[in-house]
């Protein structure tokens, strides 16, 4: 009597018709989830215009944004000035459009410190363990306990004004939430059988760690790495809220809305855009990061 192997990618025969098996990688999964959650998508749209306004603007601004007299003075939002003019006369339109430069270097720039730090740090900590860890943890503990706007503040004080000193002084802040992460994704991968496999094989601590771990890690890495960026561009704003960040005259979301403070009262435009671009901005990297979180989580339901 012969016997039927039914493969996992075989189709399998009932009553009703022919049931296949599909059998989805986690990458093709998680985005199929992704495309279901509605709110993902539509901040997934509204970052692609965001980066293609700052791409534009590096060629392009309906006037120069440093340029005075380009209208008159707190002129209102008009056919040729449509988010009007500052107390400068400069275009409004043109300075959120640069904004959008600094905006988005300052979030993924600051993403991309955070990764590399958080990452060799977590991966170290978890794998070898022992006095490494310990040393690890305690200076996360140590830096959680200090407060991160001081930090931010004694640092850009120290290194002086620029974007990458902003960057850094926001990533020495927030880098120890990836570092636990990646701590105890690496604590739990390094169990699995497939490491005592590479280990018993010989294979060396660096293989062990970027050929092994990190790919099976790199799913929450990413998603707490969209949660960085607008931390981020939300921290940027408020210093240079506060005068502390770029030098003028470059433009700024949060140095544009400091600026038209005095006239609040009077023209709200030059505070009201840069600010709604903020928010705006902010709401939709929080909801593409809710949405990968949604989309790569392994206890939600497929």
């Amino acid at each position: 009597m012969a016997t039927t192997v039914v493969t996992p990618t075989a189709p399998i025969e009932y009553a009703g018709g022919t049931l296949a098996r599909e059998q989805v990688g986690l990458w093709r999964d998680g985005w199929r989830r992704l495309r279901r959650n509605k709110l993902a998508l539509v901040s997934v749209f509204y970052l692609i215009f965001l980066v293609l306004v700052a791409i534009i603007s590096f060629f392009w601004t309906p006037y120069k944004p440093n340029s005075f007299g380009a209208c008159l003075t707190y002129a209102t939002p008009s056919a040729a000035h449509p988010f009007g003019c500052d107390e400068y006369g400069r275009d409004s339109l043109s300075r959120l459009m640069v904004g959008t430069q600094v905006s988005l270097a300052v979030g993924v720039g600051t993403a991309l410190i955070v990764v590399i730090v958080g990452v060799t740090l977590g991966l170290v900590s978890g794998y070898f363990r022992g006095w490494i860890d310990s040393v690890i943890s305690l200076v996360i503990n140590i830096f959680y306990g200090i407060p991160a706007l001081l930090v931010a503040l004694v640092l850009y004080l120290l290194l002086g004004p620029g974007l990458f000193t902003i960057m850094v002084a926001i990533s020495v802040t927030i880098w120890m939430d990836m570092a636990r992460l990646v701590r105890g994704q690496t604590l739990s991968i390094r169990e699995r059988e497939f490491i005592e496999a590479a280990r018993a094989s010989g294979a060396r601590a660096g293989k062990m760690l970027f050929g092994h771990i990190f790919p099976n890690a790199l799913g929450p890495i990413i998603v707490q790495g969209t949660f960085v960026i607008p931390i981020a561009i939300l921290t940027e704003a408020f210093l240079a809220f506060l005068g502390l960040g770029l030098p003028p005259p470059q433009a700024d979301w949060g140095g544009m809305a400091s600026e038209g403070l005095p006239a609040i009262r009077f023209v709200p435009h030059i505070t009201l855009f840069p600010s709604i671009a903020l928010s705006v901005t902010l709401l939709a990297f929080n909801f593409f990061g809710d949405g990968l979180r949604d989309a790569f989580d392994p206890r939600q339901k497929r």
